[in-house]
């Protein structure tokens, strides 16, 4: 690799590292942002106590915070480093995989709270339910990235409060929370600027045998 592709390795992978740090940040501060929701529904809907969707969500959300610190050690690995490497990609991609899969979980547990609470909540949630508000996540979509979430309006076409968990979580999610895509084109650019030493690598002679 020369001077230039060195270079540019660096920066690629500078801008990765600061853009892992920023992107645990703001799942974090989202995750604080969605207690806020999660208590005001409660309080709007009378939960008190074990019954509510705070604490029903409250192992999710801790799981989704320690994701948010593997993206932060994926960060570290990359500022303490000897050289550039195809283990600081792997290390983010899986760091950034993993808290985007708890953060599904989230929409995925606030429908299966909806679920168990759908007498509870009488013949309203049930319409509300009827009219997709109770419709699963799809994991394998773009929404896997965008949380794009259920709609919020109601008869009238007048924008409502959220009136299940399910819609909370999506909500909060889409209002407060960027993405990855940002993240995720980093890594495709950091790994795209080793290319030159992968193929470095490969052009050397095989060690000899003892």
């Amino acid at each position: 690799m020369d001077t230039t592709d060195r270079i540019t390795t660096e920066q690629e992978l500078s801008k990765l590292e600061l853009l892992l740090v920023q992107t645990a940040d703001d799942v974090v501060n989202c995750l604080k942002v969605l207690k806020g929701s999660l208590a005001e529904y409660d309080s709007r809907h009378r939960l008190r106590f074990i019954n509510t969707s705070k604490s029903f969500l409250r192992d999710d959300i801790r799981a989704t915070k320690d994701t948010a610190s593997e993206l932060r050690d994926a960060a570290n690995q990359i500022v303490e480093r000897e050289a550039p490497s195809e283990s600081e990609i792997t290390a983010a991609r899986t760091a950034m995989n993993v808290t985007s899969d708890a953060m599904n979980e989230l929409a995925i547990s606030g429908r299966a709270y909806d679920k168990s609470n759908l007498k509870s909540r009488g013949f309203a949630g049930a319409v509300v339910d009827m009219l997709g508000g109770n419709k699963s996540p799809d994991r394998k979509s773009e929404g896997r990235r965008s949380f794009e979430g259920v709609k919020r309006l109601g008869s009238e076409g007048i924008l409502r409060a959220p009136d299940t968990v399910e819609e909370v979580v999506a909500s909060t999610l889409r209002d407060c929370f960027c993405g990855f895509s940002a993240l995720e084109d980093q890594i495709s650019a950091a790994e795209k600027s080793l290319s030159p030493l992968f193929a470095e690598r490969s052009n050397e002679p095989p060690c000899d045998a003892p």
